[in-house]
């Protein structure tokens, strides 16, 4: 149907009575639909006829059947299938390659129409609703704007919801609920913020002060109460306090620690300083420091520490701390005696094994210039405060409350709206504290009112902008939620009110600025958890007899490799090859010593260079990599396989049909992997997908659950006792069993003998990967998928790439210049 005659009916029928503006747009949507169902039949339906109808009709079992497929693309379904049509078809993976090829002319002809419609039918929606719906805070990026807004740190996004998984990525705004769950989340969060940020309690003890564990009168009931029980594992010696119990869990018949934890009732930042030393140690041991709290079952490795033996080590840290949290201290990588026994069989008293002395402990803070806190004098603005008889704090004003409460809102608004205030909006906020003041209950409860209304309200909680380019306002909170995950800074509030952040120079310089901030390290560890799903690294348990070699310490280790490794590719622009192989990873001793990798001491991390024989080098054999894509007991081809192609290819592979069941390996070491994958390849319905999946996940074989490398399976039931040692001791728990044969051949036929061929032969899907790495950075940092009307630019931005050798910093700058990222 020409353009001509659409006009030509649209003007008839406007010029009709009674035909609104509502009808008009049925007719568009429905002559669209038509002219799409003429061109189908023209174009289309030849292809369809010819290659694909026999195997996706009604007769068959598929998830395509082209008998009721409709064909209206403003249907967000419809469109989604045959844009998966078209893609399948033009990179001629349909038909499937063994059967025969459509005919290059009708091929042609449907690509191009469906090409044309789709793009279209993208582009229409674009404009008239912008690429991305308004994007709500997530949970995280709540948490950190108010921390950087209030000067706080408390724990904030536990009190909300958690966020939809049906997408990579929580900042998609078309995947973000809200609800009523919501609103009282953050009504509670907000709360809570504002009593942080509000501290007039009494003046905290904030000068250092000793923890004298040997004589302090608790440590010393408590030391008693064990020796009783018959179950210490401490002892007091001349000059120190030391720790043989290397299991920093909380003892189930008391609120303490089972090593004496100190508890906060202040919240803020504090010091701690420790003497120690490795006690009766022939080799290094390691001196941990947790956070946990009575509210949460898990606790945080904050601070490790190398001991050696002979040498008193003085270590230091500084933490945020929160009421409720308490400190405590643990050893680990202690090596056993001799005799194998444990410190519960014989007592500290006897022990000859190796322990961690603490000679010396010192908390320090909240660290405080002056009282109350500089957060609560910065929000509240010039009051006075006055002691009270029980040594707490009220606000003396100079204003009215009604006044001083619009100078708070005039001060803070534009940084929690990230804009301008519009005139008199100071006040119409202040006035929602009006009936409070008039009842009588006071200036900070009239505050609080205000405060809570404006952190709860849809302009501090969604990006809100127009169809279109993003003013300078918009694009300053796009910037920092993208690599701040909070609220702009001053500069770049600076730069947005005097419109100059457009500007592309400007813009680059500011990119650069916020990337070599610290705050940077927030996108490093989100972006990483959620796009290579780090943030399921507890999501299981390594089993204890087959891997008890895994604990806190190399936990944290394999987080940081992977974090430091994704920096320096940043900080050094390098190119999306390096995520397949790289010479060189982040390493301290505890992660070299489980890599296998000699001359590493300490457990500060640094850049390593690999030996040229080693089975590591970019991503896929991290050891935070392989242990989220296992269970705690066993790994298998299937979702380490899927990691890859989903992950880092962007090539997920379809669901199993209805009724194929899990592969599960083995763990008495009767069978192995690849025997029960080959029973289940010879279904013809899991041999296609197989073929994809399983040569990464054969590949990665050489790897265990936690990321060690192997040639055996370890078993709980057959095999041979390992030769090697651990913590100075022979193996006891597990046995070697069956032997890991990390072979096979890809899809396309190449063979490979192990991870280092398998590398190599990924090696060529680099600019693959450099397409889907882009598409995650678009998704990201603009909260929606590439779409179709986008592929034309992201493909720009690729050849862009490709010429810098898909460099990771030049990505990130190509992304925000773009118009994806610069428009709603």
């Amino acid at each position: 149907m020409s353009k001509f005659v659409l006009s030509f009916l649209c003007f008839l029928l406007l010029g009709s009575p009674g035909f609104g503006k509502g009808n008009l747009n049925v007719l568009f949507v429905a002559l669209q639909t038509a002219t799409f169902r003429g061109l189908e039949q023209e174009k289309v339906r030849p292809l369809i006829e010819a290659s694909c109808i026999n195997c996706h009709d009604g007769d068959t079992k598929t998830s395509l059947n082209f008998e009721n497929l409709s064909h209206d693309l403003s249907e967000p379904e419809v469109f989604r299938m045959w844009e998966k049509i078209f893609d399948q078809v033009e990179k001629d993976e349909m038909p499937p390659k063994k059967k025969k090829r459509p005919d290059p002319v009708i091929r042609n002809k449907a690509l191009a129409t469906l090409h044309h419609h789709l793009r279209e039918t993208s582009l229409a929606k674009q404009t008239k609703d912008g690429r991305t719906l308004v994007r709500r805070l997530t949970r995280t990026e709540y948490e950190y704007t108010l921390h950087d807004l209030l000067g706080i740190g408390g724990d904030l996004a536990s009190k909300l919801p958690p966020e939809s998984s049906t997408s990579t990525f929580d900042t998609i705004a078309s995947n973000q609920g809200i609800s009523s769950v919501h609103i009282r989340s953050y009504l509670a969060a907000a709360d809570a913020a504002i009593d942080e940020a509000i501290e007039l309690g009494r003046k905290p003890r904030m000068e250092p002060r000793l923890i004298d564990y040997r004589n302090n009168f608790y440590s010393s009931m408590w030391f008693e109460r064990e020796l009783r029980r018959g179950g210490n594992t401490v002892l007091r010696t001349d000059d120190a306090y030391v720790l043989f119990d290397n299991r920093p869990q909380r003892s189930p018949h008391t609120n303490q620690s089972n090593n004496m934890g100190i508890r906060f009732s202040v919240p803020g930042r504090y010091r701690i300083v420790a003497e120690a030393y490795a006690y009766q140690a022939k080799t290094p041991v390691t001196f941990c420091l947790y956070r946990a709290n009575d509210l949460a079952a898990k606790r945080e490795l904050i601070g490790s520490w190398q001991l050696d033996p002979g040498k008193l080590r003085q270590v230091e840290i500084e933490h945020y701390f929160r009421p409720g949290d308490f400190f405590f201290l643990a050893p680990s990588d202690l090596d056993a005696t001799p005799q194998g026994r444990n410190v519960f069989s014989i007592g500290a008293k006897d022990y000859p094994g190796e322990g961690v002395a603490i000679r010396r402990l010192t908390l320090e803070g909240p660290l405080e210039k002056q009282w109350p806190p500089e957060r609560s004098r910065d929000l509240l603005g010039e009051v006075e405060f006055r002691i009270g008889p029980k040594g707490d704090y009220s606000i003396v004003l100079g204003n009215s409350p009604m006044e001083q409460i619009e100078e708070v809102v005039s001060r803070i608004g534009p940084r929690a709206l990230r804009r301008p205030l519009r005139e008199n909006e100071p006040k119409t906020w202040a006035a929602l504290a009006k009936p409070v003041l008039e009842s009588g209950r006071g200036f900070k409860e009239g505050l609080r009112v205000v405060l809570r209304a404006l952190l709860s309200s849809p302009e501090f909680l969604y990006h809100e902008a127009a169809p279109g380019a993003l003013d300078d306002f918009a694009l300053a909170t796009r910037l920092s939620y993208f690599l701040w995950k909070s609220l702009p800074d001053d500069q770049l509030l600076f730069l947005a009110a005097g419109g100059r952040l457009n500007d592309p120079e400007v813009l680059t310089t500011q990119v650069d600025r916020m990337l070599e901030d610290e705050k940077a390290q927030r996108f490093v560890e989100d972006f990483l958890d959620q796009w290579l799903d780090l943030q399921d690294i507890d999501a299981t348990t390594p089993d204890e007899k087959l891997y008890p070699e895994y604990d806190d310490v190399l936990r944290q280790a394999m987080l940081e490799e992977t974090r430091r490794f994704f920096s320096e590719m940043i900080r050094s622009d390098l190119g999306v090859g390096e995520f397949i192989d790289s010479d060189f990873t982040f390493l301290n001793r505890r992660l070299a010593e489980h890599y296998g990798i000699p001359g590493v001491q300490g457990l500060d991390f640094r850049k390593v260079t690999l030996p040229a024989e080693s089975p590591r080098g970019g991503l896929l054999t991290q050891a935070s990599i392989l242990k989220v894509t296992a269970n705690g007991t066993n790994t298998s081809p299937v979702p380490r396989g899927s990691f890859v192609l989903a992950n880092l290819l962007g090539t997920p592979p379809s669901p199993p049909p209805p009724g194929v069941g899990s592969v599960e390996p083995d763990t008495r070491g009767a069978t192995t992997i690849r025997e029960e994958l080959a029973a289940h390849r010879e279904m013809e319905s899991c041999n296609r997908c197989h073929q994809e999946i399983d040569p990464p996940g054969f590949a990665l074989e050489s790897f265990d659950p936690i990321g060690g490398f192997r040639t055996r399976y370890r078993s709980t039931g057959q095999g041979d006792r390992p030769l090697t040692k651990l913590f100075g001791r022979p193996v006891r728990e597990y046995r070697l069993g069956l032997p890991v044969d990390a072979s096979g051949e890809t899809s396309d036929g190449e063979p490979f003998a192990g991870i280092r061929d398998f590398k190599r032969l990924m090696k060529p899907k680099k600019d693959q990967l450099a397409r889907h790495f882009l598409n995650q950075l678009i998704a990201y940092s603009t909260g929606a998928e590439v779409q179709y009307a986008d592929r034309k630019e992201r493909d720009r931005l690729l050849e862009q790439a490709q010429r810098e050798d898909y460099g990771i910093r030049g990505m990130i700058h190509a992304v925000v210049q773009s118009k994806m990222f610069r428009n709603k």
